[in-house]
């Protein structure tokens, strides 16, 4: 995928994360962006090596808030 296909990929993807971490939280949008844009996940989740966008929403929000809360993010481990 070239820079410019992952990074609409990106942002399309990012919307549902942000979401639904606005809703799990109960704070406004802006803040959850603020969140995972900022955070540890959200490095991760933007280099295409790392394939974290084949999570999903409900999984990648878990981690975010697991990293939020404990400053830490255990990754499952896949079979």
């Amino acid at each position: 995928m070239d820079n410019y296909s992952h990074a609409s990929f990106m942002a399309l993807h990012s919307h549902p994360i942000v979401e639904s971490l606005a809703e799990d939280m109960r704070i406004t949008k802006r803040e959850a962006l603020d969140l995972f844009y900022n955070s540890r996940l959200y490095r991760l989740y933007e280099r295409e090596e790392t394939k974290l966008w084949h999570f999903s929403t409900v999984m990648l929000v878990d981690l975010l808030r697991q990293e939020i809360t404990t400053g830490h993010i255990e990754f499952p481990v896949e079979g």
